[in-house]
């Protein structure tokens, strides 16, 4: 047979081969920018969805807290004395008695909220029959129902500014009998006179929600019995956390409460010259608060993320938009955040005995 040949070499030329090699490196930079931001809006995601579910989960902690704040402790006009637990100088020894607490953290930095309520049902207080003078024996009243041993009562005297908080050691079977466990040193000798109020605050329950410096939720616990503070944490993520106080300023008695101011502090609300009295904690209504959470995937983009915002109350106490600061944190700007807030009514305080 005859045989062809051709006048050039077959095969690939270098040529063919840059032009292949040129393709299939601008193939392969498509295929990993297109990963890299896959995987850049994964994180992100990923990141903003965690910041959701943990703040979710820490605003809704803080907000059943809040509907329990107050709970039990006894008529409005108690509200403001200082509870004496223990000898002066000892740790943790007196504390003001108000179903909350704000403390403003230092240039914006996280607010810290105090919350107590009573450990028991909430029964009205017992009266004191005879006048009992602190360290004695036996305490008299017109009912032990919801008493027991173990149970901490605090006495209360209108016009007495101290409210101490005692510890039932023993109950009478078939009276109307408590005998307190005497601390030493604490308010001897005073007086709380025949109708006192013992208010039975069972297991007291006293708590501080704080945001520490690893962006976690800090609860501690305290023991009144055994004076110390127990800590744990509920949230991650956490950067910031602000409160205010919803207050009813309008003057007189009002038919329905509402709240006409939002403050940092307190205020004189009820207009009598005094701040943070027992007439202002009773026009205490609601709380304002703002969780902002930080995603844990930094900014791809850049350092450039604005300061979140809340709607939280002025000077004048009405609500407008107001940034959040985030001085604290370093290079905050590179993060991205989201801000969870909301308003609790406190319905102990709408629904308490005058």
């Amino acid at each position: 047979m005859p045989r062809y040949t051709s006048a050039h070499a077959q095969g690939i030329s270098l040529v063919d081969l840059m032009v292949g090699l040129s393709i299939g490196m601008i193939a392969t930079l498509i295929v990993l920018n297109v990963m890299v931001m896959f995987d850049a809006r994964r994180r992100t995601t990923a990141g903003s969805t965690d910041a959701q579910i943990h703040g979710t989960f820490a605003g809704g902690w803080l907000a059943r807290e809040l509907r329990i704040a107050g709970h039990g402790l006894g008529p409005l006009s108690a509200l403001g004395c200082t509870v004496q637990r223990a000898p002066v100088g000892t740790p943790d020894a007196s504390f003001v008695l108000a179903p909350l607490m704000i403390t403003n953290g230092t240039a914006g930095t996280p607010d810290t909220l105090t919350i107590i309520a009573a450990g028991e049902q909430a029964l009205p207080a017992s009266r004191l029959v005879s006048p009992y003078t602190m360290g004695g024996d036996l305490i008299t009243l017109d009912s032990t129902l919801g008493i027991a041993n173990g149970s901490q009562l605090l006495l209360h005297e209108s016009g007495n500014p101290d409210c101490p908080l005692v510890r039932v050691a023993a109950l009478s079977t078939g009276g109307y009998t408590v005998q307190p466990t005497v601390v030493s040193g604490l308010l001897s000798g005073s007086v709380f006179g025949k109708d006192s109020s013992a208010i039975n605050l069972g297991a007291l329950r006293y708590r501080r929600y704080s945001v520490d410096t690893t962006h976690q939720l800090r609860l501690e616990s305290f023991d009144s019995v055994l004076g110390t503070w127990i800590t744990s944490t509920h949230a991650d993520g956490v950067v910031n956390l602000q409160l205010q106080y919803g207050f009813d300023t309008r003057s007189g008695s009002q038919p329905s409460p509402q709240v006409t101011s939002w403050r940092d502090m307190m205020i004189d609300a009820d207009g009598d010259g005094i701040v943070a009295d027992s007439g202002d904690w009773q026009r205490l209504l609601a709380v304002r608060f703002a969780l902002v959470m930080r995603s844990p995937q930094r900014k791809e983009e850049g350092c450039d993320a604005p300061a979140p915002t809340w709607l939280a109350g002025d000077a004048t106490g009405a609500l407008v938009p107001t940034e959040i600061r985030l001085d604290h944190l370093d290079q905050w700007r590179c993060w991205r955040y989201r801000v969870l807030q909301t308003e609790v009514p406190l319905r102990n305080q709408l629904w308490a005995e005058l």
